[in-house]
């Protein structure tokens, strides 16, 4: 796997989606753009967060003094899908270029506890996505402000600025459709013999604007024990009363359908039964849209997707369409499973559902864990964030340094950075050895 460098010109809040859902021959549309106040001064991304008092939280101001870059390996940056076989993940390296101007602090996480939690794929399917429903999301556009009402309280948190000089945020508002997820989701637990910490955290785009969050994950065992699943869905802007349904359905019903996979299976053909997972997945999706509501289409459901098969040993495989990422973490070295082309994350290609999934697919091969690593899938929100701030992944990279339960995942996403206002889902699988040491 080729190193890539993680520096990059950031969009921001910018997620751009394929024409009709047809893959990655069509020309790009705009997708989403965040509605974020951040008219300060441009200030540097430094790495170093001192924690101190504030009103949103505890956190500490940040200081001018810089980490430095990364050990670069100077290879070039690989484009394109993994060819089969073992590899060694690439690791994130750093751009030689000066780094882009951002500031990230903490703020208080939004939780939407009066929204629909979104059930089983059958139920979901059915939502109600009327024209009320579509023109009472087009009144929320202007964000509250602090000048009448006060901030909520909130939990203290080390969580740090990177830079300094943020505006303070609007108050957060609640999505109205019945089929908008929750601002937080947050997982930690024993799955078969492995620790899994999972937390999704709404974009503060989505709660400028009082639209839900479009970020879904889903994790299971296979039927006979000997494969991890995990799945990270991430639904398109420009659909944003139904992609969030496409996104739940979808990461669902690929953990199903991987239920029936072996560790044997996926050993001897890893990419045909990845591609088949795809297809089967995407099928039933086709069929309870087509039964529960016939008015949507693919188009209606657009989302990226990243499939993770881990076997109790051996090599484990991935799956993705779209800009979902596959990250390793050992120690404090971030390696990634995926190639980049050195752009930005947010910028989608190929989505699903589609009729011919696997063709569209990337896919690649996962070394076999040591002691100490811990296996990350995230949507492009985080992933953004991870490889363009070494300050975001040294922040990371300390939180899970151990394995975390719920509250803690959901804390280990609370930093604030410039230009960060998109959705953040994190999937974190550690190794058996850390959890048992």
């Amino acid at each position: 796997m080729r190193p890539f460098r993680t520096s990059f010109r950031r969009r921001r809040g910018r997620h751009t989606a394929p024409e009709a859902g047809d893959g990655g021959d069509r020309s790009p549309a705009a997708d989403h753009e965040a509605a974020v106040p951040d008219a300060e001064p441009t200030t540097t991304d430094t790495g170093d967060a001192r924690p101190s008092g504030s009103r949103h939280g505890g956190i500490g101001d940040q200081t001018a003094e810089s980490r430095g870059p990364l050990p670069s390996t100077g290879a070039p940056i690989g484009t394109g899908p993994s060819t089969a076989g073992p590899t060694t993940v690439s690791p994130l390296t750093a751009d030689t270029s000066p780094p882009e101007p951002e500031s990230a602090t903490v703020d208080s996480v939004s939780v939407s506890d009066d929204v629909l939690a979104l059930g089983s794929p059958d139920a979901l399917i059915g939502a109600d996505v009327d024209a009320d429903a579509r023109a009472s999301a087009g009144e929320r556009t202007a964000p509250l402000t602090l000048s009448s009402v006060a901030p909520p309280r909130t939990l203290p948190t080390d969580a740090p600025h990177v830079g300094d000089h943020l505006q303070p945020l609007p108050l957060p508002r609640l999505s109205t459709p019945t089929t908008s997820l929750p601002g937080l989701r947050a997982d930690g637990g024993l799955l078969g013999d492995r620790w899994l910490g999972a937390a999704s955290l709404a974009g503060q785009s989505h709660l400028n604007g009082g639209s839900t969050a479009q970020d879904a994950y889903q994790f299971t065992l296979s039927d006979d024990g000997s494969l991890l699943v995990a799945a990270v869905c991430d639904g398109l802007g420009s659909r944003p009363l139904t992609s969030q349904i496409g996104a739940t359905l979808l990461s669902s019903l690929l953990c199903e359908t991987a239920r029936t996979v072996t560790a044997g299976q996926l050993s001897a053909d890893p990419r045909a039964v990845l591609g088949g997972v795809l297809d089967a997945a995407c099928a039933r999706l086709a069929q309870l849209r087509t039964a529960g509501t016939p008015g949507l289409t693919d188009r209606d459901l657009s989302c990226t997707a990243v499939l993770v098969l881990l076997p109790a040993t051996g090599t484990g495989w991935a799956t993705r369409v779209g800009d979902c990422a596959v990250m390793r973490l050992a120690g404090a070295e971030w390696e990634t499973v995926f190639p980049r082309d050195g752009g930005p994350v947010n910028r989608v290609s190929a989505a699903l559902p589609h009729p011919a999934p696997a063709k569209l697919a990337e896919y690649a091969p996962l070394a076999e864990e040591s002691p100490g690593d811990c296996l990350i899938l995230a949507s492009d929100g985080l992933a953004e964030d991870a490889f363009g701030s070494p300050a975001v992944r040294d922040w990371l990279a300390e939180r899970w340094a151990q394995p975390c339960d719920a509250a803690a995942m959901a804390d280990s996403l609370r930093y604030r950075r410039r230009g960060s206002h998109d959705d953040r889902t994190a999937l974190v699988v550690w190794s058996r050895q850390l959890r048992n040491g």
